[in-house]
């Protein structure tokens, strides 16, 4: 392959999808009061590979997810929803830490994003005279 890397090139959604699932684990493991290493060790990997789970830089295969999901006792789908931790963060009473986690672009993701306009409008915005 020319670039030397496996696999093919991750797609938009296919970043979009290993943040939410990450985003999901980091707030599971935390809810459950587990860290990294604990985690990595029932999965047979290092936490070097959860922390890029979380981060959203690798994806999860359907296997992982089953293990992950096995060890938060949940479903694989509340791994993969993207409202997740917006409909269990009033049952844990731990926004503040959540919050402060999150990249701006992160928190970009889960909130509504104001004042960006159409995708009409933006593509007119950007046209160069």
């Amino acid at each position: 392959m020319p670039d030397g890397k496996r696999g093919s090139k991750k797609t938009a959604a296919d970043l979009a999808f290993n943040a939410v699932v990450g985003r999901n684990i980091k707030y599971l493991r935390r809810a459950n009061k587990l860290n990294q290493t604990k985690v990595a060790d029932h999965c047979k990997v290092k936490f070097q590979q959860l922390q890029k789970y979380e981060k959203g830089i690798n994806g999860c295969t359907a296997f992982r997810l089953h293990q992950l999901a096995k060890i938060f006792n949940v479903s694989m789908e509340v791994l993969v929803d993207p409202k997740m931790i917006t409909q269990h963060r009033g049952f844990t009473g731990q926004d503040d830490w959540l919050d402060k986690e999150l990249t701006p672009q992160d928190a970009g993701y889960l909130k509504p994003q104001k004042d960006i306009g159409s995708l009409e409008e933006i593509m007119e915005a950007v046209k160069c005279p």
